[in-house]
């Protein structure tokens, strides 16, 4: 009891008092800042800004280039991260990695960009007020390297999805006509993944518009599908089904995507009449229907519906 006592006395005692002297306390130390970070670790915002520093470093291999921005990727997957990018400062600093000479590193930009804007109103806004769109773009449309290409697609893809400024945005940059100029380009080069990507996207927009649940401010404009359909993207989705028609997962997974975005887009008047109009789309349904395919049956049946 008496030495609890006396713990009770030392621990209790103020600067003031006179406390009794116990000359085997320790006298507390400040910890170098070192030291702390190596137990706690470094700040979020300094492990961001150190991340872009390597990345710009000159001497920094392309390898290290690439882990760094894998890093700043992992670490903007927190919505407050991400939301730090603009005061750190770091959104032009990673806009201008968009037409670096690795193809990693702007790969690797993107996908950071991409992942900063998902589902964040405060990202989105930065990287709108950047002007960092016009030049996603034109990655998209020109970038030589399919991998960059499918990040710049991801990147848009997550900026105009459940945006409605981002949209509008990226509508009033004619991006309607350059995604479907991307898709007959992956369909004319074979690429089913790319064509896969971009009919998802179309059909998320489409889904998006017409979600009454969704208050109307936060929705693309009703007149959405009917642009879609307008541009001719009926015939654009319809020609990948016919040159991925085949036996395999990809042609599958092409015919998989094309049916939910025209199923979406004849949710309308002037969606169904465009996709009964359209000649390649009975052709790629009959086609499915006569030859050995892996698409889902369900599919084809979708579309057969909305064709009669």
């Amino acid at each position: 009891m008496d030495s609890l006592l006396r713990w009770a006395v030392l621990n209790t005692a103020t600067a003031n008092e006179d406390a009794p002297h116990d000359a085997t306390r320790p006298v507390p130390q400040k910890l170098d800042p070192a030291v702390i970070d190596a137990i706690l670790g470094k700040p979020a915002s300094v492990q961001m800004t150190e991340c872009m520093d390597s990345v710009e470093h000159p001497e920094t291999p392309s390898a290290a280039r690439a882990v760094a921005l894998d890093d700043l990727e992992m670490l903007v997957e927190n919505i407050d991260n991400a939301s730090n990018v603009e005061p750190l400062g770091l959104w032009p600093r990673l806009g201008s990695l968009y037409g670096d000479a690795d193809a990693g590193v702007r790969a690797g930009a993107l996908w950071v960009s991409a992942t900063a804007v998902q589902h964040n109103q405060r990202a989105q806004a930065a990287f709108s007020k950047h002007g960092l769109l016009p030049r996603v773009l034109r990655v998209l449309e020109d970038d030589a390297d399919a991998g960059v290409r499918a990040k710049a697609l991801l990147c848009v893809s997550a900026f105009v999805r459940a945006n409605a400024a981002g949209l509008a945005e990226f509508i009033a940059l004619d991006g309607l006509a350059l995604l479907k100029r991307a898709l007959e380009a992956a369909t004319a080069q074979g690429l089913a993944a790319p064509a896969q990507r971009l009919l998802f996207l179309l059909g998320a927009v489409v889904d998006e518009a017409l979600d009454e649940a969704t208050p109307e401010e936060l929705r693309p404009a009703q007149r959405l599908p009917a642009a879609i359909a307008d541009l001719g993207f009926v015939d654009a989705a319809a020609n990948a089904v016919l040159r991925f028609a085949g036996d395999d997962a990809a042609a599958a997974a092409v015919f998989g995507r094309a049916a939910a975005f025209l199923a979406s887009l004849a949710g309308t008047d002037e969606g169904r009449q465009a996709v009964r109009a359209s000649t390649l789309l009975r052709q790629a349904v009959d086609q499915a229907r006569a030859s050995d395919t892996r698409a889902d049956p369900a599919d084809v049946q979708a579309l057969d519906d909305i064709l009669n």
